[in-house]
């Protein structure tokens, strides 16, 4: 069939059928102008909120399929004229119509339930930040970036997920957008909310404000923006990113665009009987028999052709124009050839509007896409079994089409680490072993210490377990970012304290191991929620050996130092509370465990700091730098040094040494991550924001008590101090004089 026997009208439907699927044969001008998805949606600042700004007029074009470059879509000449059409609106919404463009897709009627289990997409493979994650992974962290929380009220992040992909709709009255700073909401005339999450509908309305406010934030230097601006540019690009995943099943969606309102069009185009509003994919998969029409349409003009042929040219018109907005989405769940990927300059992955704008792709993965579609129909209905039937049956192509991809990851274990969320459920019993733990020091009761051993070794195998899995699912040691390295500090810490607590058996250790499993898992919770914790490697870190080598000594080192920190202020506390006869006897036990624990922290902090010279001789060409961070890691060895020298020489006693355990507490904080907030040095990957506050408390809470620990000391709140035994000079390692 040749396009040059056509009408002007047939010719626009046989460029779109072209653009959209290999059903028809079109001209080697239509098949250029097909393979053209569409501006980059991936620029960090392109016209998505025009149709915003221009009013309701822009956001019908929007609507309709206009380029979000802000450029209209060019009919064919001669295309017939059909705007007084119902469908000649192409997609003008209801806030369109009134003025107030929506920015989310036009979908038909909003469906009385939906599915709520949507298990089966748990294990969806989605490229996203360069790693091939399964989707429950995926959908945490962008809700997560959006709110801050991995819930939502009584929905998961894959219920939230699945709503935005598949309801879009209903989508805008979702609560998940964060505006930490007030300001922010001020300046977009936004009512401050209680909880300072804000729903889509809320901030669409100042959508002009927030882009013209995030243009000029981008246009300042990095290091020059305020708290204000480096929000504005969050939020912004959270909204993007939302409103690009609304769209990415719109092609599957019914959409007001596409209501057939004659029964005979219909039937001549084996749709279902008993709805009138379609989907694009709907249409798309009758392409054959609309090209038959518009062939038989021939050149007859506007007067000869019946109601049947005018309704199917104003579709094919809102589906040519439909297609033009065919923009990548951040959900890519579909392969494409590496050969493919370079010569386009995509990422491995694409998303499924990427995929139907092409025509090849679109037949090679027709099968897919109707699977989506039908699950995405299956959703809105409420058909669970159709639903899991059709998600499954997109995984089991998956299985053949990208098996050497798949076959390098472990989504099973990381769905089952996602949902069991280990370091959480440690938390919460290193909580129950800390409480148990203070019980036992007020009551003396035997039992309430077996019972607090006990929580906290569950508590402690579930940590191991959290630590393990990251290692597999990685497959790398898990000290490679500062979020990483929290949980696998406070296991080593914990460990020794065990050690200790094995000899001991007085709860020392279990108290100490209890009070760091507690802060340095909070502390990693707070890190978790800035987004994916199993991020891609920095090229930096990006050797196995020298993670396994040196990253894990350093980290042994600050493991041990921040036990010692412990311990130090269980001596402390012990000292300023009146006690039996027997308390000189365990100062004295609690000192010398300070001082073994300081001990294997030199030494391990010692070989760490060695091994990163040799490292950085190797990836930078030199082995002392004075970065920051080999700073930080110098002046942990040097305090060690001072401390143990001076306690084994008699200059401090015991109270020195748990004041001075306590201060290099503080030392190791420093040099751990808070070196990172200078963001400078070629150690500055890990660098952070909002941490300095808190650290800083940190350090101002520590000095404070060593202050008033101090001072309670020299005015004997604890009773008379014991003094050094007859014959113990300044060398005697065990003095024990407070």
């Amino acid at each position: 069939m040749k396009t040059s026997s056509l009408s002007a009208a047939t010719a626009a439907v046989l460029i779109t059928l072209s653009a959209l699927s290999s059903f028809v044969a079109g001209t080697a001008a239509a098949q250029e102008k097909s393979a053209n998805p569409g501006p980059d949606m991936g620029r960090k600042f392109d016209s998505l909120f025009e149709s915003s700004q221009n009013g309701g007029a822009a956001a019908g074009a929007a609507q309709a399929g206009a380029p979000m470059d802000g450029s209209e879509p060019a009919l064919p000449d001669g295309h017939p004229d059909v705007s007084g059409d119902p469908h000649g609106n192409a997609g003008m919404g209801p806030h369109g119509r009134a003025g107030m463009p929506s920015l989310l897709p036009e979908v038909g009627a909003t469906p009385a339930s939906s599915v709520a289990k949507v298990g089966a997409l748990e294990a969806v493979p989605v490229l996203h930040e360069g790693r091939l994650k399964p989707m429950i992974t995926y959908a945490r962290h962008m809700l997560l970036q959006f709110s801050g929380r991995t819930s939502y009220e009584k929905l998961s992040a894959m219920q939230v997920m699945a709503r935005i992909l598949f309801t879009p709709e209903l989508s805008g009255d979702l609560r998940i957008f964060l505006i930490n700073n007030p300001e922010v909401a001020e300046a977009l005339g936004v009512a401050p909310e209680k909880h300072r999450r804000y729903t889509f509908s809320q901030l669409e309305k100042a959508l002009p404000k927030l882009q013209e406010l995030a243009e000029k934030a981008n246009a300042t230097a990095d290091e020059k923006r305020d708290l204000v601006q480096k929000e504005v540019l969050r939020v912004f690009a959270n909204l993007v990113e939302f409103v690009n995943l609304t769209r990415t099943f719109s092609y599957a969606l019914p959409n007001p665009i596409y209501t057939v309102k004659l029964a005979d069009t219909r039937t001549q185009l084996e749709l279902k009987a008993d709805v009138t509003q379609y989907s694009f994919w709907d249409l798309m998969t009758s392409a054959q028999a609309i090209a038959k029409i518009l062939e038989g349409i021939g050149n007859r003009g506007e007067a000869d052709r019946t109601p049947m042929e005018r309704e199917i040219i104003s579709l094919s018109q809102a589906m040519y124009l439909n297609s033009q907005s065919l923009h990548q989405s951040p959900f890519r769940i579909f392969p494409i050839p590496p050969a493919t990927a370079a010569a386009t300059g995509q990422p491995g992955w694409i998303s499924p509007p990427e995929v139907v704008a092409v025509p090849e792709q679109l037949q090679a993965y027709h099968k897919e896409l109707s699977a989506w579609g039908s699950a995405a129909a299956a959703y809105r209905s409420g058909d669970q079994a159709g639903f899991d039937t059709n998600v499954n049956a997109y995984l089991a192509t998956m299985e053949n089409r990208a098996y050497e991809q798949l076959s390098e990851t472990h989504f099973p274990l990381e769905v089952l680490y996602q949902k069991g969320e280990p370091y959480f459920w440690a938390l919460v019993l290193y909580w129950f072993a800390l409480l148990g733990c203070f019980a036992f020091f007020l009551t003396r009761k035997r039992w309430l210490y077996s019972a607090s051993l006990w929580v906290f070794l569950a508590g402690y195998g579930i940590h191991i377990v959290g630590i393990v899995s990251r290692i597999l699912i990685m497959k790398r040691p898990p000290v490679t970012s500062l979020y990483e390295t929290f949980p696998f500090v406070a296991a080593v810490s914990i460990l020794a304290a065990l050690f200790i607590e094995r000899f001991n058996r007085k709860a020392i250790g279990l108290l100490s191991a209890s009070m760091l499993g507690v802060i340095l898992l909070s502390i990693a919770n707070r890190y978790a929620a800035e987004g994916d914790t199993m991020k891609m490697l920095v090229a930096v870190l990006n050797s196995n050996f020298w993670l396994s080598t040196h990253v894990v000594c350093v980290t042994i080192g600050y493991s041990a130092c921040l036990l010692a920190g412990a311990i130090g202020h269980v001596w402390l506390i012990r000292a300023l509370v009146p006690g039996g006869a027997d308390k000189p006897d365990r100062l004295k036990e609690i000192s010398k465990m300070v001082y073994g624990t300081l001990c294997f922290g030199l030494l391990f902090s010692f070989i760490g700091t060695v091994l990163g010279g040799i490292w950085a001789d190797q990836s930078w060409g030199r082995f002392w730098g004075w970065d920051p961070k080999e700073n930080g890691a110098l002046l942990i060895v040097i305090w060690c040094i001072i401390m143990l020298h001076a306690k084994h020489w008699g200059y401090i006693r015991n109270p020195g040494l748990a004041l001075g355990s306590v201060f290099g507490a503080i030392v190791v904080s420093l040099a751990w991550f808070g070196v990172n907030l200078l963001n400078v040095g070629l150690h500055s990957y890990g660098f952070t924001q909002g941490a300095a506050t808190k650290l800083f408390a940190y350090c101002g809470g520590e000095l404070l008590f060593m202050a008033v620990a101090f001072a309670g000391l020299k005015l004997g709140w604890g009773g008379k101090p014991a003094k050094p035994k007859a014959g113990a000079g300044p060398a005697a390692l065990g003095a024990t004089g407070a």
